[in-house]
């Protein structure tokens, strides 16, 4: 394995106009991936815009991966159905810690750098990720693939290991 750089904690905020996977709505439920992690978050029964607000933390190895995002429907008694799935690179975030470092931030907000969607990602516009409270932040609204609509809103922080820490490890 490689060298652990520190956590990421991943909010699963929300989800917007999901796809009807069963008579008139959907049970849905997010699955993240990173590296051979793999996190769910719980079901909201019967709701197209559900709230989760759910934290789910992951330790970031070097080298850095692709953030993986599935949304599924539950079903009772067969295959739980696919809503959609996007990925997101964490390369940016990774970047923007790096940055803040070298500038040596202490301030409470500072903006550090702009993601725009593009084939890294599936960013439904541009994101801000800024360095905020002692966090390097990031929130992003994903547009879910291979359906005909849905996003979800995630909130990024990555909490980067301490040198001492890294230094003895």
């Amino acid at each position: 394995m490689g060298e652990t750089l520190g956590q990421l904690k991943v909010t699963v905020v929300r989800g917007k106009k999901l796809v009807i996977r069963d008579f008139k709505s959907s049970d849905p439920y997010v699955i993240l991936k990173l590296g051979n992690r793999t996190v769910k978050t719980k079901v909201i029964n019967s709701c197209l815009n559900p709230v989760w607000k759910e934290e789910l933390t992951f330790s970031l190895l070097v080298p850095v991966g692709i953030l993986n995002v599935e949304v599924f429907d539950k079903d009772r008694f067969k295959f739980d159905d696919k809503m959609g799935h996007a990925h997101l690179n964490l390369q940016p975030i990774i970047s923007a810690s790096r940055l803040r470092q070298i500038l040596k931030l202490s301030s409470s907000e500072t903006p550090l750098r702009k993601v725009a969607p593009d084939s890294d990602n599936c960013l439904v516009r541009e994101s801000s990720i800024c360095y905020t409270n002692g966090e390097v932040v990031q929130d992003v609204w994903l547009r879910l693939c291979g359906v005909e609509s849905g996003e979800v809103e995630l909130k990024l922080k990555f909490i980067e290991s301490s040198l001492e820490a890294r230094g003895s490890a």
